[in-house]
């Protein structure tokens, strides 16, 4: 049993808070939001429910594809092979909010996005796409990027112009990545997913500001789709590994912001939007902070020069999502009440479902009316170019 004293008062609304299964949608009863704010979760999470590759893929791709193997607990697991591909240590959290009812059925999600006022949501796979960034095989990997990408279109259509897919692209073969974010646009999904560490051919892993990846950058540049990077690529085992392993999780971003700005993406592709989601926003400053000091120590060491400074890329180019954050908040004026999206993260063990209004309360209490009404979905409407 959890003692009550190790719990730091910042995890105040989180406390006691059951497993997002038997969690029940918190009632907007007695709170208000800043009149004209439309709720955006820009950040959630969806299970496919059924063997979704074996049924769409191609007869003579199907030997190699990922299959659905659903064990006594209920975990939705990937086996290929004939053997499992998810970490022993993703069993246990994912079995705890995938029993969620709306974690993969369309008509329970919408009922509790409607409970906790939110109108629309920026949906992530949970073990898809993970698995498979950087699947080894990339035959079968692009088969199935362009299969979830239109399963995930078609859930979309079905919520009413609510639930918002994050589709994947081909982003290894720069001969492909053109094609790859058309099919995504034909779609109508409203943004892509890039891995933190991007591999391409048999595994190995590549560099994002290195010349030959320009074709990348310009293809996402020009369809004028935001790319997101996302927390969950690192699975740690081994004594400690389930906290071990998520304190990694949720501490990714210093390594893509420093190729963004350093790698001299950002100034090669001004026009570039990208979203760091789930790793909350008390780690802006900090990394800003550093960003400035080896500027200021070691301009002249850079084997690129910036052209400006790393708040200006910040400011520029970059947001990130946030669920519950009091650090965060309270460093608010440095981030940039501009460059920050409100999510609920439903339904992870970790998400604010079951206190979704109190987190958006924290946002009214900490901010203006014009900054909590683009926190919490202006700045999400704009960006993904939501309706």
């Amino acid at each position: 049993m959890l003692h009550e004293s190790i719990l730091d008062p910042s995890a105040s609304i989180l406390r006691g808070l059951p497993l997002p299964a038997d969690r029940v949608a918190q009632s907007g009863e007695g709170f208000k939001l800043p009149e004209g704010t439309v709720v955006v979760s820009s950040d959630g999470h969806w299970s496919t429910n059924h063997d979704i590759f074996q049924e769409r893929a191609p007869a003579h791709m199907r030997d190699r594809m990922p299959k659905m193997i659903i064990d006594e607990e209920g975990f939705h697991d990937w086996h290929i092979n004939g053997k499992s591909i998810a970490p022993p240590t993703a069993k246990r959290p994912i079995v705890a909010f995938e029993t969620t009812p709306g974690c993969m059925h369309l008509e329970p999600r919408l009922a509790d996005l409607d409970a906790e006022g939110i109108t629309h949501e920026i949906v992530f796979g949970n073990l898809v796409p993970n698995l498979f960034l950087s699947w080894p095989d990339q035959e079968v990997r692009e088969w199935i990027f362009r299969i979830y990408n239109q399963y995930i279109a078609e859930t979309g259509a079905q919520s009413g112009g609510r639930f918002h897919g994050v589709g994947l692209i081909n982003y290894w073969d720069m001969g492909k990545v053109h094609a790859s974010i058309d099919e995504l646009n034909a779609l109508g999904l409203k943004t892509l997913l890039l891995p933190i560490a991007p591999r391409g051919a048999n595994g190995a892993e590549f560099e994002y500001a290195a010349p030959t990846h320009a074709p990348l950058w310009s293809a996402i540049e020009d369809s004028g789709l935001p790319v997101c990077f996302h927390v969950g690529e690192v699975f740690k085992e081994g004594v400690g590994g389930q906290g071990i392993g998520n304190m990694l999780i949720f501490g990714p971003f210093r390594k893509t912001l420093g190729e963004l700005i350093f790698g001299g993406i950002l100034d090669r592709h001004p026009k570039l939007q990208v979203v760091f989601t789930e790793a909350d926003i008390n780690w802006i400053p900090g990394a800003l902070q550093t960003a400035d000091m080896i500027v200021a120590t070691q301009y002249d060491m850079l084997d690129i020069k910036i052209k400006h400074s790393p708040r200006y890329y910040w400011q520029n180019n970059c947001y990130a999502t946030f669920m519950w954050d009091p650090a965060g908040l309270k460093l608010i004026d440095d981030i940039g009440a501009d460059r920050v999206m409100w999510c609920s993260d439903y339904p992870h063990v970790e998400s604010v479902l079951g206190k979704g209004w109190s987190s958006m309360q924290a946002v009214c209490d900490a901010v203006s009316e014009d900054d909590a009404r683009a926190i919490l979905g202006g700045t999400a409407m704009k960006l993904f170019k939501l309706r």
